[in-house]
C-alpha cells in the first residue's frame, strides 16, 4: 500500500513496492517490505481511519513516521515489524531496499 501526501526528501520512498527484501547497511537481511507511506503528514490529534497505513503502525511512533514517511518491515513470524524513515534509506536497487542503518536501529512496533 502506497499512502500519500509525499513528505520532503522521500524521492527513494516512491520507488519501494511492497514484498521487496530489505537489508541493513552490513548487507544482513530485516525482512521484506509490508507497506510504504510517503510521509508529510502532521496528525496532531486527528484519528486514523479507514484503511490507513497508519492503521498499523503502534501509536507511540504514529506521529514521527507520518511527518517523515516510513517503510513497514515484515520481520518473520512472531517478531515485531521494524520501521525505516526515508532518511534510513540508503538506495533502492536490484529490486532491494538497502538501509543506511543497522537493523538494530530501526524503530519497532
Amino acid at each position: 500500500m502506497i499512502a500519500q501526501p509525499f513528505g520532503p526528501d522521500n524521492a527513494a520512498l516512491a520507488r519501494i513496492d511492497e514484498g521487496m527484501d530489505v537489508v541493513d547497511a552490513a548487507g544482513e537481511k530485516v525482512g521484506t517490505v509490508k507497506q510504504v507511506y510517503l510521509g508529510g503528514e502532521e496528525l496532531g490529534e486527528t484519528a486514523i481511519v479507514g484503511d490507513s497505513a497508519l492503521n498499523d503502525v503502534p501509536e507511540g511512533l504514529r506521529g514521527s513516521l507520518a511527518a517523515s514517511g516510513f517503510v513497514e518491515i515484515a520481520t518473520g513470524f512472531l517478531q515485531a515489524n521494524r520501521y525505516a524513515t526515508g532518511a534510513q534509506v540508503a538506495a533502492v536497487e536490484g529490486g532491494a531496499v538497502r538501509l543506511a542503518v543497522g537493523k538494530d536501529e530501526l524503530a519497532r512496533g
